[in-house]
């Protein structure tokens, strides 16, 4: 769960840190980058890739155990659905690094419409999905099949993530970005402020100085399929019927006694 707002963290942090060698202190970048994941060949379709111009850095995007709750914060990024009827969205993919050896256990995935180049956290997501296993993660790096499809409409959005993973054991995890902005820039927060940002709401990742500060988008891909949201021009995902082998005697013969008929009766005039 995503913790928010804690108030007795700072004793308990201040203690914490205090126990832990220099070289073991939370940081808010990786100083490394991330490898884009493999897709294994399947049904779903690549919608959307901004997996380019990596900057070799990244920004946390995880929720800690209790002790280091102040710590706990999330990455997100919008993206266009651009066909008419919408998309189905299946899969996520993110680049991202640890900062020993992980793994994590999950990933909290959220969909948001978008409201002034920002997530509309007031409106609420329009799509949840806690605790998602990653199907794979690369050196922190994950492909994020969702349990349930994401049908959206044409428009803009946001993909927020959350790595549930503990410092303590797993160390830390990065979510990596990019140099280059597409539509509104990346953002983060960290509603303890642990970090001391100041980015207790979402705000935009070069504000808050987060993964080297300088750097405004994530590394992400959206998978699935074309359609699904409706619209009314009969756009949405359909099954396409297909014949058996009794299905396309049975048609041949209907379109070999359709000719037949029409030969006979050209005969008799």
């Amino acid at each position: 769960m995503f913790r928010v707002g804690k108030i007795a963290w700072v004793g308990a942090m201040a203690l914490a840190l205090l126990a832990l060698p220099a070289a073991a202190q939370l940081s808010n970048a990786a100083g490394v980058g991330g490898v884009v994941p493999t897709i294994p060949e399947g049904a779903a379709i690549l919608l959307y890739d901004q997996t380019d111009m990596a900057s070799g850095n990244g920004a946390p995007d995880q929720n800690f155990e209790a002790a280091f709750d102040g710590y706990d914060s999330e990455g997100g990024d919008d993206f266009e659905v651009t066909f008419a009827d919408g998309w189905t969205i299946e899969q996520v993919t993110t680049v991202g690094t640890f900062s020993t050896t992980g793994p994590t256990a999950s990933v909290d995935v959220f969909f948001y419409a978008d409201a002034a180049g920002f997530p509309d956290t007031g409106a609420g997501a329009l799509c949840t999905y806690p605790g998602v296993v990653p199907t794979s993660q690369t050196m922190g790096s994950y492909v994020l099949d969702l349990p349930a499809p994401c049908i959206l409409p044409m428009g803009f959005y946001w993909v927020t993530l959350i790595s549930n993973l503990d410092f303590g054991t797993a160390g830390q995890h990065f979510w990596s970005n990019r140099t280059t902005q597409s539509f509104s820039g990346g953002v983060w927060r960290n509603p303890g402020d642990g970090f001391g940002s100041g980015c207790t709401a979402f705000d935009r990742q070069t504000t808050c100085g987060v993964g080297g500060g300088t750097n405004p988008d994530f590394l992400f891909q959206i998978l699935g399929q074309e359609g699904g949201a409706g619209g009314g021009g009969g756009g949405d995902i359909l099954a396409i019927p297909t014949l058996d082998v009794v299905g396309l005697i049975a048609l041949l013969a209907l379109l070999a006694g359709a000719a037949l008929f029409l030969m006979r009766r050209k005969a008799t005039n």
